[in-house]
């Protein structure tokens, strides 16, 4: 068989231009509602058919307009958390939630793209990054406690390379990257819509360390809604110095901004305000220094005009048996000295072990057993090992951001540095985030890192 089998037949299905067949439209309107006459003549469970329909479309997607496919999951997968608690699906005996359906889905197409855009593979400098943390997450299925859990940390982690490898492929021109910025500012109306009703009926998450109720949107906690908020934060003001090409569109660019930072304040989640304070602080000092005055002051007039940010930020430094700083330290050290002795120093317990480990240890009655540094985790899970791979990992994103970086400042691209510059700064921010949160698990951050790192990354090599 020909060897470009796959690219022969994709460009020969690009040259049929379906869109604009009535037949086609026809097939894409129709297809759910015969998914549900189906389900109810032949007693088969709807949802399991129109998870069938929605993939094949994404598979027309795929195929015809790749770009709109990676719109589609990115705002359809920020509003999925929410629903967990209300639908959940069995599948062999499995209980499945629709984030997890949609990460299968992800993984399944990303695999076919990856079998189409092969060509490409070697050229998408993050394929060497993905490959050390996958082999050696892969090699943990051999002894992990949890192999199940191990092997859906694989497809989750998968699906982040294979997001980014879709819009390595899908990115041709600067119009396409702003396109992928407005999905990810469209994927934000439902959560902030939730929140903004969370906090107007005070009905957020409860906290033990902080009374009043924290807005978490449609995420599972308020920790992951605020880095989620931080990484639009970041995003927007990317689209304004850089993509904005009309009045209107800093207009709007500015005022997302805003209420990104507004709400991301709201959800009392200190490791997102250190984050943004320290990305917004850096990229001053590195770009516009008469903004360091205002990044300075603006927390002082909140630490002394609002009781709520005051008791929050000097809950950090209480070392109360409650605080949740404290709580974190102790955890840490009893995990990591189990670890030891227990025999796991130099291979640990298996990827997405370390929830089990710590509940073996101290029990459930003592709060969230996430480790909140995912140094810690990557030594519990891996040992020396797990820890060494994750540091290379880390080292090899930053070299390649740093790389392209340089890149563009030598062919004299000063839009495409200053990119790679607000994109470079953003992910060290978040992994100095990552030393007290779980910044390696939080999806929604880790779509939107890849997303725009493929998407940049295509327009240097157009």
């Amino acid at each position: 068989m020909n060897s470009n089998f796959p690219q022969i037949v994709m460009e020969k299905t690009l040259s049929y231009n379906i869109w604009d067949k009535p037949a086609f439209w026809m097939l894409f309107l129709g297809l759910p509602a015969a998914a549900a006459v189906f389900s109810i003549v032949f007693s088969i469970s709807f949802w399991f058919l129109l998870t069938i329909v929605l993939f094949i479309l994404s598979l027309i997607l795929l195929v015809k307009n790749p770009l709109l496919l990676l719109f589609l999951l990115i705002v359809t997968r920020m509003s999925l958390d929410y629903p967990v608690k209300y639908f959940t699906f069995i599948f062999f005996e499995i209980p499945v939630s629709l984030s997890q359906i949609l990460g299968i889905g992800v993984a399944i197409l990303g695999a076919i793209n990856l079998i189409i855009q092969r060509r490409k593979l070697l050229k998408f400098e993050f394929t060497i990054p993905f490959l050390i943390l996958f082999l050696w997450g892969s090699s943990t299925l051999a002894y992990s406690i949890a192999p199940y859990n191990t092997l859906y940390e694989l497809l989750r982690f998968f699906d982040f390379f294979a997001l980014g490898f879709l819009a390595y492929t899908s990115v041709k021109k600067t119009s396409d990257f702003k396109k992928l910025l407005v999905a990810f500012f469209i994927s934000s109306l439902l959560p902030i819509a939730f929140a903004l009703y969370q906090l107007a009926f005070g009905i957020g998450f409860q906290d033990d360390a902080f009374l009043l109720p924290r807005i978490f949107g449609t995420f599972s906690h308020p920790n992951i809604f605020s880095l989620y908020l931080f990484a639009l934060a970041v995003f927007a003001c990317l689209f304004f110095l850089i993509f904005s090409r009309s009045s209107r569109e800093q207009f709007l660019s500015l005022g997302l901004l805003g209420i990104f930072i507004a709400v991301l304040f709201m959800t009392f989640a200190r490791v997102a305000w250190i984050t943004l304070f320290a990305f917004t602080f850096l990229f001053a000092l590195f770009r516009y220094r008469l903004l360091l005055f205002p990044v300075i002051i603006l927390p002082l007039i909140l630490f002394a005009f609002s009781q709520n940010f005051q008791e929050r930020a000097l809950e950090s430094f209480s070392q109360r048996p409650d605080s949740s700083i404290v709580w974190r330290r102790n955890l840490w050290y009893d995990v990591t000295a189990k670890s030891v002795q227990d025999g796991n120093l130099w291979f640990g317990t298996g990827m997405k072990t370390f929830t089990i480990v710590s509940e073996k240890l101290r029990g459930i009655s003592f709060g969230s057993n996430d480790s909140h540094n995912d140094f810690v985790k990557f030594f519990v899970e891996g040992g020396i090992i797990g820890i060494i791979a994750y540091l290379v990992y880390i080292a090899s994103i930053f070299f390649v951001l740093l790389k392209n970086y340089f890149h563009n400042a030598k062919r004299n691209d000063l839009q495409l540095q200053l990119a790679f510059a607000m994109l470079i700064l953003f992910f060290f921010t978040i992994e100095i985030a990552s030393f007290s949160d779980n910044v390696f698990r939080n999806t929604p951050v880790q779509w939107l890192f890849f997303t725009s790192s493929g998407g940049l990354l295509a327009l240097t090599k157009k």
